[in-house]
């Protein structure tokens, strides 16, 4: 007997920001995982096609797992009298995908309003400047948190963890994604030092500038504690005990070169800046996000930095046929670099024309950020992929464009567990499939990287989670999903536990190039990504502390329904009328 595990409950939180907030469904497969109960904990995948690591395939060959540790691989391993055998004759095995960096299992804390206000705004307290690299993740984990059993839907078994917050928002930890208690969660403490660029408005450092002055000021005042309190373990006699400063102490593996910091980088210049900072103070460090800083791989090449590369790519519109190298209408300035080059038209009197080279730029740049994987292979810079800021469901798309744009299969499942198991110090633990590694397995019933391919199990720590797969549609009712019309303003009502919120939702534009806002008590806000698939309307916007809000919307002539998501809080029924527009 299998039961199905009940979904995480979504806490009974304000909505303040999700009055104006909806969500984007997951792409394959529901909320939930059926668990099978522990009968044994012994069981034998037999002949799968099994992927030991990057380029090392068994074509048929059985896995034994006892105790949560693999015990025996290979066509002739032997099957235990109490093992729980799971025919694989049409099966894929994999070792567990390792997500690089995310916030995974650890809730977005609650917006505080009303913050009294700082009275030396150059001088705030550490928390208010987001300086707390003493803040161990550990003590933030929430096992019950969906965004634990959602990556676990999409392959992962281990997560690079790390608390949410600007500038240093404290150190992280490497997780399996199950277990039903926060130690039972943690692989490998005290992993890393997160650090990132952004910071509190309204005080000190509010800079890029800021940041990295008082990042140098942190560790160079960490040093002179290191060597006081070196001194003083040496010989204690005749010196006064030196005060305990938790700021400082964290910095202390970071000095030791025991623990890197992991740098979150948005573009080229932040690169530059952390891997400045990184060779100035001499620590180990990791850059994480890399998105659209092509341009710094030279120097991230000479410094001998692994990245973390984020698996969020750039969307493009659904209408966009303009190719990212036309050059209608067009000069280019630069012809011999593509990655360059820029774009001029004949005349500033040319409407037509100006748009399509800024359709052209703007393909040109998604290009570029979909081949920016290919290039760091043929780099030879170690990188492995993660998942902050990027909905589980969209993992496999992430991956199958990167690979459509130059990245090998093989350097992509590299990317997913060779790598991160190395760049994170379990490479004896994780990352392959052998005897004596922790049984962390993604079954599927094809190539991973198929298009139509789906995840049948997902072994972590030897637990086995078979994932519930979604019937096929029938042909009837995919043939129901007429195109609707968004266009106009739609009244709308978010149901909460906390009672009704309600506002309005306004789209423009034509298929393919919808826009729109969402008003509620809070102001206006602009919608992103607004999607029409049939009478399926999707859009998403960035909330503030409370992250990404998304929508999943359906429209049925002048009413809509769905669901709204509001970060790691849950999900809310929406309903809505149109008001005004093409059938009103």
């Amino acid at each position: 007997m299998m039961h199905l595990r009940p979904p995480a409950r979504p806490g009974v939180l304000l909505m303040l920001a999700a009055l104006t907030a909806f969500a984007i469904p997951a792409r394959a497969q529901s909320n939930d995982d059926i668990v099978v109960p522990t009968v044994t904990r012994t069981y034998a995948i037999e002949n799968a096609r099994v992927v030991q690591a990057p380029g090392r395939v068994l074509d048929r060959a059985t896995i034994v797992i006892r105790d949560g540790l693999i015990t025996a691989v290979g066509p002739d391993a032997a099957i235990p009298f109490d093992a729980e055998r799971i025919a694989g004759d049409s099966l894929v095995v994999y070792a567990g995908f390792i997500d690089a960096l995310s916030h995974t299992g650890v809730p977005r804390p609650r917006p505080e309003n009303n913050r009294e206000r700082v009275p030396e705004p150059g001088n705030p307290p550490n928390d208010r400047a987001g300086v707390l690299p003493e803040r161990d993740v550990r003590t933030l984990l929430q096992p019950e948190d969906k965004s634990v059993a959602e990556l676990r839907q999409a392959g992962f078994t281990v997560a690079h963890v790390v608390p949410h917050g600007p500038l240093l928002p404290g150190s992280g930890a490497v997780i399996l994604l199950a277990g039903d208690t926060p130690p039972a969660l943690v692989l490998k403490g005290d992993a890393s030092l997160f650090a990132r660029f952004d910071t509190n408005r309204g005080v000190y450092p509010s800079t890029p500038m800021g940041v990295i002055a008082k990042l140098r000021q942190l560790y160079r005042e960490a040093e002179r504690r290191r060597q006081i309190e070196t001194m003083y373990a040496a010989n204690a006699t005749g010196l006064e005990r030196p005060p305990y400063d938790p700021v400082h102490y964290a910095f202390f593996p970071v000095i030791d070169g025991t623990k890197p910091v992991v740098f979150y980088v948005e573009d080229p210049l932040e690169a530059h800046r952390a891997l400045a900072l990184s060779r100035e103070l001499g620590f180990d460090l990791v850059l994480a996000g890399l998105a659209g800083s092509g341009d710094a791989l030279g120097e991230i090449q000479a410094a001998g930095v692994p990245v973390f590369f984020s698996l969020a790519l750039p969307e493009a519109p659904k209408d966009a046929d303009t190719p990212a190298d036309s050059t209608e209408h067009a000069e280019p300035m630069t012809p011999d670099d593509p990655f360059i080059s820029d774009f001029r038209t004949r005349s500033y009197e040319d409407v037509e024309a100006e748009k399509e080279q800024l359709e052209a730029r703007q393909a040109r740049a998604r290009r570029q950020h979909y081949e920016l994987a290919a290039r760091l292979q043929e780099a030879g810079i170690p990188f492995a992929f993660m998942t902050m800021d990027l909905k589980p469901s969209d993992i496999h798309e992430s991956l199958t464009t990167m690979i459509e744009h130059g990245l090998s299969e093989d350097a992509a499942l590299a990317a997913l567990t060779t790598t991160p198991a190395r760049l994170l110090g379990l490479a004896q633990n994780l990352g392959t499939i052998e005897p004596g590694k922790i049984a962390n397995l993604v079954v599927t019933d094809g190539p991973y990287f198929a298009e139509d391919s789906a995840i049948r199990y997902v072994f972590v720590d030897g637990q086995p989670f078979e994932m519930e797969q979604r019937p096929a549609r029938s042909a009837s009712a995919a043939a129901g999903d007429a195109a609707a019309n968004p266009v106009g303003t739609w009244d709308y009502a978010i149901s909460t536990p906390d009672g009704s919120y309600e506002g309005t939702i306004t789209i423009t534009g034509t298929p393919g190039a919808y826009s729109g806002t969402i008003t509620s008590a809070l102001g206006t806000t602009v919608l992103e990504n607004v999607v029409l698939n049939g009478r399926s309307l999707t859009f998403r916007f960035d909330s503030g502390q409370m992250g990404l809000i998304e929508a999943d919307l359906t429209i049925e002539g002048n009413d809509l329904s769905g669901t709204m998501n509001v970060s790691s809080y849950g999900s809310f029924p929406v309903t809505g009328t149109r008001t005004s527009g093409p059938d009103r």
